[in-house]
């Protein structure tokens, strides 16, 4: 009689944790018939203990799970072999339980929530299978930018130190990204897919628009739109609060992400400028026009008087010009001397 297998040695299996000498076993276990219906079992039940743990609630709501779901594609590149046995059995379906079946694993998008998915019946078949969710991860270093096209034809122009990651081939039901840095989105049109960016624990979601969204660390989160409509929230654990629905011409700013959401207006030809590095900044510090050169042009700024860095110019910058053409007009308008000494300015 064969011996059953440890359900906390599962577990680590489920949660991508096991040795090598581990994982052996528990796919050496796996090749035994009726062991999925153990892993099914498994999954609901610790699902529902979480869910239950952090809401003293019973049912996993419809909305909960759709939401789960759609970050749990962000969750990592997923590799693994789904073991079909030859008898008529409930059984996992390859991709789904690929993306979502793993029993709580931590999200990195921040929000504190596990994933796990509803696994559905269909007929089992000889033969294994590989199933694989391919992620990317697309960057720009500091004094770069770069145009990317999505699965779906949606268009991101990326600014400089940004990070973007996203699926090679979105799912049925959602399109699902993650931002660090800055870029503006001109989002291919389509109402039964919502087009969904996650910033730490902001989400913006969207059917078919044009926008920019600064997630740029250490400086103000906010959205921006040209074109369409686009909804803004704040996702923490077992709260989403709506924070704005902004038409073109409006935006939203968060000076941290759990502050006050501030509403206001934008120029479109402002907006639209940036993906062709036009840079507007309007009663922006001199320090803070500073810190964005410094993406643009991968270089650091000084101060020999700090009382310079808090004067509040308006001004329009070209990013995509040399650096001195752009500190020349920047002088001319905010009324400083500098120098250059490689990558060091130093404003006097």
């Amino acid at each position: 009689m064969q011996q059953p297998i440890d359900k906390e040695l599962l577990k680590k299996y489920l949660k991508d944790s096991c040795s090598p000498a581990e994982l052996q076993q528990v796919r050496a276990y796996l090749l035994r018939p009726g062991t999925r219906e153990i892993l099914h079992d498994l999954i609901t039940s610790e699902s529902q203990a979480e869910w239950e743990q952090q809401t003293n609630t019973t049912l996993i709501p419809d909305d909960q799970m759709r939401e789960w779901q759609a970050k749990f594609e962000l969750r990592k590149t997923a590799q693994t072999t789904l073991l079909d046995q030859s008898e008529t059995s409930r059984s996992f379906r390859g991709p789904r339980f690929l993306k979502y079946a793993a029993v709580w694993i931590p999200l990195i998008l921040g929000v504190g929530i596990y994933a796990f998915s509803r696994l559905k019946d269909s007929p089992s078949t000889s033969a294994p299978a590989i199933a694989t969710l391919v992620m990317k991860e697309f960057s720009t270093v500091k004094g770069q930018r770069a145009k990317i096209t999505l699965a779906d034809g949606t268009l991101v122009y990326m600014g400089p130190a940004s990070t973007l990651k996203y699926p090679e081939q979105f799912s049925d039901s959602t399109r699902v990204i993650a931002l660090k840095g800055e870029a503006f989105f001109e989002v291919a049109h389509n109402p039964q897919k919502p087009f969904i960016i996650h910033t730490q624990n902001i989400r913006t979601q969207v059917l078919g628009t044009s926008f920019k969204v600064n997630a740029v660390k250490g400086r103000p989160f906010e959205v921006q739109v040209a074109t369409g409509k686009v909804r803004v929230d704040r996702v923490n654990p077992g709260q989403t609060e709506h924070l704005a629905v902004l038409t073109p011409g409006q935006q939203v700013t968060l000076s941290s992400l759990n502050s006050t959401a501030i509403l206001g207006q934008v120029a479109v030809q402002d907006v639209r400028g940036w993906k062709n590095s036009k840079l507007v900044f309007k009663d922006q510090s001199i320090g803070e026009i500073a810190g964005q050169l410094e993406r643009a042009y991968d270089v650091q700024f000084s101060f020999k008087n700090a009382a310079k860095a808090r004067e509040i110019v308006t001004v329009t910058l070209q990013d995509n010009i040399p650096l001195n053409q752009t500190l020349r007009v920047l002088s001319a308008g905010a009324q400083f001397k500098y120098s250059i000494k490689g990558k060091n300015i130093i404003i006097n």
